[in-house]
């Protein structure tokens, strides 16, 4: 066992381990405890436990304050094992002392707890065909297009794990692709022609073909919150437009590539995220709009084909092939691709 001296007779001792540095210092060789990481240099746990363990070590027979209160007295062998708690997400402090038997106290030492989510994976759908294509209204249910498997409506729930329950089916149109309309009670659904089956979805368990459209005036673009960019998949891959003015609309770029199937803006718009087939996702910068940067991929073991975003939970959901469709936690999916 190492030990770390922090405050003359006072030292945190750990076992030695990894470390997830959030800092610029140089780095020192780290240790780790339990399932959270300690940083040597910043008395920092990066956990996704509720609870961290630490022994302390000092004189024997000496009291231990945490946040100034008694938490307990070093035994004879100097090692004192505590227990800090992190509920939910967040950072936590708590400073650590030692009152000798003199009566004098140590220097304080400050014990930063970073509690994080750690998996961005929140659970898969299995569905009856492969998923090529999704779309998510606002309540929290799915619309897949899965070509001659038809559409496949299902409710989601996130609570404690991902739940799933099957709504209804649309068996009656080879589906490529879904959209929803702004009032979510339509949704119309493209077949492999080309042609848009109107379905009425105001009751969910019994959708209603209305008619069927050679096309359709809502736009299937990806719009900046602001009104100022459109970004579309088309045949040769993906175009961004300038539509500031609606009479002078201009091409920002083209990205050659056919493997694009869907993209969804992120980040307040910052980044586009990418479906890309068997390659995954993969993430852009757009700081400069007019030329965005590859900056992170992720294989996802399927067909990547579909991406629809939840904004207001923060959820990403992703049409992967035979895979069903796979639900991510999108922070804590952009930080693990990007760090």
């Amino acid at each position: 066992m190492r030990h770390i001296l922090l405050a003359s007779s006072l030292v945190l001792a750990l076992g030695i381990g990894g470390c997830k540095d959030r800092t610029a210092p140089p780095k020192k060789e780290a240790i780790s405890l339990s399932n959270s990481s300690f940083n040597t240099m910043t008395n920092t746990i990066i956990t996704g436990e509720d609870q961290s363990k630490v022994t302390l070590m000092g004189d024997a027979n000496s009291k231990l304050l945490i946040d100034g209160k008694e938490a307990g007295i070093f035994p004879e062998s100097g090692m004192l094992e505590i227990t800090l708690s992190s509920g939910e997400t967040g950072t936590y402090t708590y400073q650590v002392q030692e009152v000798r038997l003199d009566g004098t106290l140590s220097k304080p030492v400050t014990i930063e707890i970073i509690k994080e989510k750690v998996h961005a994976s929140l659970g898969s759908v299995s569905t009856e065909g492969d998923a090529n294509a999704l779309t998510v209204s606002q309540n929290g249910v799915i619309f897949i297009a899965e070509e001659n498997h038809g559409v496949e409506i299902i409710s989601i729930g996130f609570k404690d794990r991902v739940s799933s329950d099957l709504l209804s089916k649309i068996d009656t149109v080879d589906a490529k692709n879904v959209i929803l309309s702004k009032d979510e009670k339509s949704l119309y659904v493209e077949d492999k022609e080309g042609q848009y089956h109107l379905i009425d979805i105001s009751d969910l368990s019994y959708p209603v073909e209305v008619e069927v459209l050679d096309k359709i005036e809502r736009s299937v673009a990806v719009e900046t919150e602001d009104g100022n960019h459109l970004y579309r998949v088309s045949a040769c891959g993906l175009i961004a437009e300038d539509v500031q003015d609606e009479n002078d609309v201009k091409r920002d770029f083209l990205l050659k590539d056919k493997k694009i199937q869907d993209v969804v803006l992120v980040d307040d718009d910052k980044k586009l995220l990418m479906a890309h087939g068997q390659e995954g996702l993969q993430l852009f910068d757009l700081q400069d709009p007019t030329k965005p940067i590859m900056i992170a991929s992720k294989v996802l073991g399927g067909n990547t084909s579909g991406l629809s975003l939840l904004k207001k939970d923060g959820i990403l959901f992703v049409a992967n092939g035979d895979k069903g469709v796979e639900i991510f936690d999108l922070e804590i999916l952009l930080h693990q691709m990007t760090r």
